[in-house]
């Protein structure tokens, strides 16, 4: 899949003032225009104006045979969704490893086996982003998933969106209830055993749990809920809102263990995200030993706009560990996530970024 092209900014062009030439045109009028035209004269007072209908235009039936008219279905939206690597980047992987040591084989090895260090108590993990458009939720979705897929013990991936995030959407949920329905049996349930929220949450094709958004103004919700469950879970991903200020954010950063700053890979993302985490590590430096940057290449064209070492730089002098997401054509879809069909890139840059989150988390 083609990365979609910058909008123009200058177009459509602003419009004129009233009475002002269009842009672009001469400011003389056209020969033989008798400039601006006399309007028509106005109807006396109390000269009935044009009559309106009695009764509305009735609306045209549908044609025999339409289907009935309703909300699609979510997946009705999804068309075909490209793999992350192309046929031509797999043949050239390929043929570079025939060629090649085993060099990053053994890389992804060692990662793995960092994000499968074994943990005494459940740790929390939250995603994050300075604003909207980061890719955060795709982000909180593959880390969930490698979590699941690399370790024996059961995984969380939790939303904690108010109003109810992509992140269910992102792991292939279509249909779920919201969590301040949930919520209730969830709490009653602190004290049993992964048994009883069979009934209640859904898993995805890599073993992940997934616990839905929603908390009908309940700020605190989502913070309740995961600290309740964590004791069953080894790593609990949770997906924040949109914003690091948002009253809900705010309560589940308070008791996360690390803390994954998704920013965009570009210029702008770069500055906004740099400028929060310094003004964080100025006022409290001890909240950056929890924190992972992970620059997310959400656009190439915004990724080729960025001065890389500049931004990695930038992080480097928080003490921040930066982990550089590759731009994914699976993943920037918008499309629920295949794990099998992401890029090989992805796959090694999550599981380093896993890794990091892990070691931060294991430090508290």
């Amino acid at each position: 899949m083609s990365t979609p092209p910058t909008p123009d900014r200058n177009w459509p062009p602003p419009a004129p003032a009233p009475g002002a030439p269009w842009p672009g045109a001469s400011a003389q009028p056209h020969p033989g225009y008798a400039g601006t035209q006399p309007r028509p004269p106005r109807p006396p007072h109390g000269y009935p104006g044009p009559a309106r209908p009695s009764q509305p235009f009735p609306a045209l039936p549908a044609p025999p045979g339409a289907a009935p008219s309703g909300p699609p279905v979510p997946t009705a939206f999804v068309g075909r969704v490209a793999p992350g690597d192309s046929v031509l980047r797999k043949l050239w992987r390929t043929a570079s490893r025939a060629l090649s040591s085993n060099a990053p084989a053994r890389e992804l090895a060692e990662l793995t086996a960092a994000a499968q260090i074994p943990v005494t108590t459940g740790r929390r993990i939250a995603v994050t982003s300075v604003r909207g458009g980061s890719g955060k939720s795709a982000v909180a979705a593959l880390l969930g998933s490698v979590y699941a897929a690399r370790r024996a013990e059961p995984v969380l991936a939790a939303d904690a969106d108010p109003d109810g995030g992509s992140l269910p959407w992102r792991l292939g949920l279509t249909q779920h209830p919201t969590l301040a329905q949930l919520a209730p049996q969830l709490l009653a349930a602190r004290g049993g055993d992964l048994h009883g929220l069979d009934q209640l949450l859904t898993r995805t094709g890599t073993g992940l749990w997934v616990l839905p958004g929603g908390t009908a103004g309940r700020p605190g919700l989502a913070r309740d809920v995961t600290r309740a469950l964590s004791r069953l879970f080894a790593v609990c991903v949770t997906d924040c809102g949109g914003g690091m200020d948002a009253p809900a954010t705010v309560e589940v950063l308070g008791e996360a263990h690390a803390v994954v700053v998704v920013c965009p890979a570009t210029p702008d993302g770069v500055r906004s995200t740099y400028g929060a985490l310094a003004r964080v590590g100025a006022g409290q430096p001890a909240a950056l030993t929890r924190v992972v940057v992970a620059l997310n290449t959400t656009s190439a064209d915004g990724r080729a706009a960025l001065r890389e070492r500049t931004a990695l730089d930038a992080f480097h002098r928080l003490d921040v560990p930066v982990v550089v997401l590759p731009y994914d054509r699976h993943v920037a879809g918008g499309a629920p996530i295949v794990p099998s069909r992401i890029g090989e890139a992805t796959l090694v840059e999550t599981t380093r970024l896993a890794a990091h989150a892990l070691a931060r988390a294991r430090q508290l």
